[in-house]
């Protein structure tokens, strides 16, 4: 399992749009698995559906956010200060006016612009490199 989470990890971190870079084949393609495999068109549908189809969405968009708090360099929350029903409808916009776009290029795209604003340390948490170097400080006498 542990295995799995990680190639999954590896996997979404070549979906991250930092500074133009993706991974992928020589082709430029991927593999993309689940709702996310689904076109913008297709993901309107289930919105406005609701139910179970639209569920599958959320939770895929869920993973995947989780996954790039996971992989992305000094990331807590790629959120920041955003809801996820202000990401929802932004989802929404972008696909109205990208319906054949895959899903999870949608999400790539939403990712490669929240992450300038992304929360890079957990609420109330100290860190970074000060953080180290006191400690060593405090233990030097």
């Amino acid at each position: 399992m542990k295995k799995l989470s990680f190639l999954l990890v590896l996997s979404i971190t070549g979906l991250i749009c930092i500074r133009g870079s993706f991974a992928r084949d020589m082709d430029e393609q991927y593999a993309v698995f689940g709702a996310g495999a689904e076109n913008c068109a297709a993901y309107l549908v289930a919105r406005d559906r609701r139910g179970t189809a639209e569920r599958w969405y959320h939770h895929w968009l869920a993973g995947y956010l989780s996954a790039v708090n996971n992989a992305a360099a000094n990331t807590y929350n790629i959120l920041g200060e955003k809801s996820m029903t202000d990401i929802l409808d932004w989802l929404e916009g972008y696909c109205t006016a990208n319906p054949n776009i895959n899903f999870s290029n949608a999400v790539a795209d939403l990712v490669s612009i929240l992450y300038a604003d992304r929360q890079n340390m957990a609420p109330g948490k100290e860190g970074g490199w000060n953080k180290f170097t006191e400690q060593a400080d405090q233990q030097t006498p």
